[in-house]
């Protein structure tokens, strides 16, 4: 058994991998503020669920947008009022579909908003992902 091998090869991993790393992390984090302001609105002000959601979701987006830009995908000389379009197109167009699958599981189906709230942040993690890394963030290569 080669332990060296083994180590090698997890770093090559995590460097590989160490943008999806940091995207997870941060929208770890995201979630934890998201999930901090949805329980405060709801349970200590006693804000309609739906109504704290749309509050707690684009707050917590704010902290993601420069998370993300400036510390996942290292966008730092670019032109920050595009970014920030695409950023919020992008989680507007996740929104709406999150509101409407909180509107299922929260209204339908009776869950607790924290838990519909952690299962709708894990079905649209990759769709985000994919759409800020190819296109809010997407730098365009220089040409040597």
């Amino acid at each position: 058994m080669n332990n060296s091998f083994d180590h090698q090869t997890l770093i090559k991993q995590i460097y590989r991998r160490k943008q999806i790393i940091k995207f997870t992390s941060v929208g770890g984090f995201c979630l934890i503020v998201n999930l901090s302001l949805l329980w405060l609105l709801t349970e200590k002000l006693e804000l309609e669920d739906i109504t704290a959601t749309v509050i707690s979701f684009f707050l917590s987006n704010l902290f993601g947008f420069f998370l993300n830009k400036y510390f996942t995908f290292k966008a730092k000389k670019t032109n920050i009022l595009k970014e920030i379009y695409k950023y919020y197109t992008v989680m507007s167009s996740s929104f709406i579909a999150n509101i409407g699958c909180m509107i299922i599981l929260v209204k339908v189906f009776n869950i607790w908003v924290i838990y519909a709230t952690l299962i709708v942040s894990a079905l649209f993690y990759i769709y985000n992902y994919l759409m800020h890394k190819h296109w809010s963030f997407k730098h365009k290569k220089k040409k040597e």
